[in-house]
Formats: structure tokens, C-alpha cells, sequence
């Protein structure tokens, strides 16, 4: 029943936002420039993870604000296991990709807010502290074979948050995120970044004492490659070589990812009980890149979908996520090729606070 319950639920998704005008993906290739379907990590990939992360350590600056406590230091830990469907699992719009992929995602974070602090009577301050273990599996299924083997990978994130809450229900929130990317094909470190960030956010209330979150972000992300091509597997190795053809033999194409972003966010989250919460929600996404090949690419993600949280007990949740994205780019299309795709998604979480 639970099964056929949310199979339900994710079908609906699909008729209230229509397939045909919006969809997503995870992908375009590490460094934007591969035609054929990639079995490397995607750029879109890390900057889905540190989009993530983001909003974890946030997330925990922003309750130690609203559940103001007296320690000094307030550590949690949650563990989060997710099975998600792609239906573009290459992040491209050629006729012959793969469609309907899947991938397993499994993370552990400690999360720990580092006091509460105020400025001038009316504005408050409580950084959080966060780091992240994250490993994921490509079609676990083995329905495209090994082909995605190498994308499976551990992310290692940290990140520091300091929310401040402003006079008139402002949120202004200062951050910074580190990342390092782990193929566990070859057990390689193949980049990290560090993206400082800047964002704010405001509550509307509306009808019913209801509530929509409104959040404008400014991030900038700095990546610097740990590996040149030759010490990569052969066929990693290989797919950045014909990727950096004409790119004047540079070795360390990693950085080829360093890009401005903007983002707008819309969110309303719509308790429907005492432990069951809906959250539709909408985002604009709008990339420049600043180095190598990539310089003067921009790219603007569109995402919509829907989410649910259902808390089980105190430590354990089980929630739902179905979006759609559609990525537009200015460039070529065997550079940076548009795509929509459809994801949908169960997670199930566990978490304690200490």
C-alpha cells in the first residue's frame, strides 16, 4: 500500500506541473564540453551537493535563531539514505542519450550551532558549523551496465553559516563551503572547491497564517583540479582529453568550473497535519562561468516540483521530492548542451541531537 501510496503521489506531481513544459537533470559534463553521454561527475552534480550542504548548514543556523537555547554548543547528527529516478540521467537533448536512469544516495552529517550572539538590541547571530560524508551510486540497477560506474563517487563537504536576523523578519546569511570530490573508481581526489556565499531571506506570511519563503542567493565558486589526466582511470582520463582539444594542452581542466551564480527561490511549505508537511517550491538559477573554455558561458537552470516530509517519530522522517528542471545555455549545443528532465525521488532520514 505504501508503495503503490507513493507511485500515486509522484504521478500526480506529474500532472499538476506537465513533463512537457518543465524538467531537470543533474548533469552537464564536468567540465561542459562532452556530447556523448558522460560517465564522469557532472558539474551540475557538485553544484547540486553544494547546494545541499548549503542548505544544511543554514537550515541549522536559522533554527538555533528561532529555538534560542543557552549552550553554547548544540552538535546533531543525521543519517539520510535516497533512492532517486532520472529520466534524463545524461543531462543532454540528443535523440540517442539514456532515459530512465536511477542513482542511490547516502549521507551522514554532524551539524553544531556555535552559540547566539546580538548586535545593536534587535539583531541576532547563531553560526552553525557543518560536515558532510556523501556517497553516491549510479543506476544501482545495472540497467545501462557499467557505463555510469564512473560517476559513482564520496563527497567530503564543511561548511560554516552565519545567519543574522534582521529587523523586520530579515534573514541575511553569510557562508562558506568546502568540497572535495572522491572517484571511487580509482580512489582519486579530482578537485576541490570553495565557494563563499551570500543570501536573504524573507517569510510572507499570507492566507491562514501560512507562510512562502522567499531566498536570493549570491554564491561564487573557486575549483582547483587535484589530478592531471594521466593519473586518472584510462577512460576518465580519455574524456577529458577529447574535451580539451583546442584548449591549449591544459592538464588541470577542473577549474574550467569556477562560475558566478545567482539564485531566486520560492517555497511554501504547507503543514497538512501534525507530522505531514507539503512543500511546492520553485527556483531560477543563473551560472557565469570565468576560466578556459568555458569563459563567457552562462547558463540558467529552471526548477519546479514538489516535496513532502513525514515525521514517523522524533528521529526518524521518511520524505518525497519530484521536480522537473530545464537548463537554457548560450552555448553551442555539442558544448553545453540544453536538456529537460524529470526527477523524483523517497529518502528516508535519521537524526539525533545531543
Amino acid at each position: 500500500m505504501i508503495f503503490r501510496a507513493i507511485l500515486l503521489f509522484l504521478l500526480c506531481a506529474c500532472l499538476v506541473f506537465g513533463e512537457d513544459n518543465l524538467s531537470s537533470s543533474q548533469s552537464s559534463d564536468v567540465i561542459g564540453a562532452q556530447s556523448s553521454p558522460p560517465s564522469v561527475l557532472p558539474s551540475d552534480f557538485f553544484a547540486g551537493a553544494l547546494a545541499d550542504a548549503t542548505a544544511i548548514s543554514e537550515e541549522a543556523g536559522k533554527q538555533r535563531l528561532i529555538d534560542v537555547k543557552s549552550a553554547t554548543l548544540s552538535p546533531a547528527l543525521a543519517f539520510a539514505t535516497g533512492y532517486k529516478y532520472k529520466n534524463n540521467p545524461d543531462g543532454n537533448s540528443l535523440l540517442n542519450r539514456n532515459r530512465d536512469g536511477n542513482a542511490l544516495d547516502v549521507s551522514l552529517t554532524l551539524t553544531s550551532g556555535l552559540g547566539e550572539y546580538a548586535f545593536l538590541n534587535d539583531i541576532v547571530c547563531a553560526p552553525s558549523l557543518m560536515l558532510m560524508q556523501m556517497r553516491t551510486y549510479n543506476d544501482i540497477a545495472k540497467d545501462f551496465g557499467t557505463q555510469y560506474r564512473g560517476g559513482n563517487a564520496n563527497v567530503q563537504i564543511a561548511g560554516i553559516s552565519f545567519p543574522f536576523v534582521l529587523p523586520r523578519d530579515f534573514i541575511l546569511t553569510f557562508g562558506h563551503t568546502y568540497m572535495r570530490p572522491i572517484l571511487m573508481l580509482d580512489d582519486n581526489i579530482v578537485m576541490y572547491t570553495n565557494t563563499p556565499s551570500v543570501s536573504l531571506t524573507k517569510n510572507l506570511q499570507i492566507f491562514n497564517e501560512d507562510q512562502i519563503s522567499v531566498n536570493f542567493g549570491y554564491s561564487y565558486t573557486i575549483s582547483k583540479g587535484d589530478t592531471e589526466i594521466q593519473g586518472l582511470s584510462k577512460s576518465f582520463g580519455e574524456q577529458l582529453a577529447q574535451t580539451l582539444a583546442g584548449s591549449d594542452g591544459v592538464l588541470d581542466p577542473f577549474n574550467l568550473n569556477d562560475t558566478y551564480s545567482y539564485n531566486l527561490s520560492l517555497s511554501y511549505p504547507k503543514p497538512l497535519s501534525e507530522k505531514l508537511t507539503l512543500t511546492p517550491s520553485a527556483s531560477i538559477n543563473h551560472s557565469i562561468y570565468t576560466k578556459g573554455t568555458n569563459d563567457g558561458r552562462k547558463d540558467t537552470m529552471y526548477t519546479i516540483g514538489v516535496g513532502s516530509s513525514f515525521k514517523v517519530t522524533d528521529w526518524f522522517s521518511v520524505s518525497t521530492i519530484s521536480n522537473f528542471m530545464a537548463k537554457q545555455s548560450n552555448f553551442p549545443s555539442d558544448k553545453s548542451p540544453e536538456f529537460k528532465d524529470f526527477n523524483a525521488g523517497l529518502t528516508l532520514g535519521f537524526n539525533h541531537a545531543f
